[in-house]
């Protein structure tokens, strides 16, 4: 919204002409779509953070080399978040074998990624379809300019620069919304990922330890 009102107020386009362009009027409808998917993404990441991942996952493996199962699983809580949710599945499945574990571990990793990307794929489609539809609204600007031009039957450098610097805010629009798109979807697919790349070495750390618990059992 604020490059719209940046156009306006720079007065390349009156508000009139800026809003009542039907490719603009897509444009405005995409970039509040973005704005609720971030927002989205915003809240859903803060609330799965886990501030204290390193000293949860060090205490819960403190507590499997002890061989208190039970005294993990109370550590780890109900708390629904990624290395919470991984760890519990490690600890309920204990007494099966350690590749066992692993396989039920990892898809449980699967699962958390799943839940951590969902809702990026719209920002990426908005990062490609951006710029498409501002290109489309400057060809149909254009094509209206010469059009009047056309009709009318006047016309000269004023008339025709007018009319093709009005057309291309809709590319410039395009293109600041598929930018802030792509540095979004960006954001969040490294955060996830290095999320994961953490679990991923808790549940090797969890592993070793989860063999020489069961080799002490017997």
């Amino acid at each position: 919204m604020i490059f719209k009102l940046y156009a306006v107020w720079d007065g390349v386009v009156g508000p009139k002409t800026y809003f009542s362009s039907f490719p603009m009027f897509i444009l405005l409808v995409v970039s509040i779509i973005l704005i609720a998917l971030v927002i989205e993404r915003f809240i859903a990441y803060n609330k799965r953070r886990e501030p204290d991942a390193n000293r949860i996952v060090k205490e819960t493996l403190t507590h499997l080399r002890e061989g208190d199962i039970e005294g993990a699983l109370k550590r780890l809580g109900d708390q629904d978040t990624p290395i919470r949710n991984v760890l519990r599945v490690g600890l309920q499945n204990a007494e099966l074998p350690p590749e066992e574990v692993e396989k039920l571990m990892y898809a449980r990793i699967l699962n958390e990624k799943d839940r951590l990307t969902q809702r990026l794929t719209p920002i990426s489609v908005i990062s490609v379809l951006a710029p498409l539809l501002g290109l489309f609204g400057t060809v149909d600007g254009l094509i209206h300019a010469f059009h009047e031009i056309a009709v009318t039957g006047t016309g000269g450098p004023e008339v025709v620069g007018e009319g093709i610097s009005t057309s291309l805010v809709a590319t410039w629009t395009g293109l600041i919304i598929a930018v802030l798109a792509v540095i979004f979807f960006n954001v969040f697919n490294r955060n996830a990922d290095v999320l994961i790349s953490r679990i991923e070495a808790a549940v090797q750390e969890f592993l070793v330890i989860l063999r020489e618990y069961q080799a002490t059992r017997g």
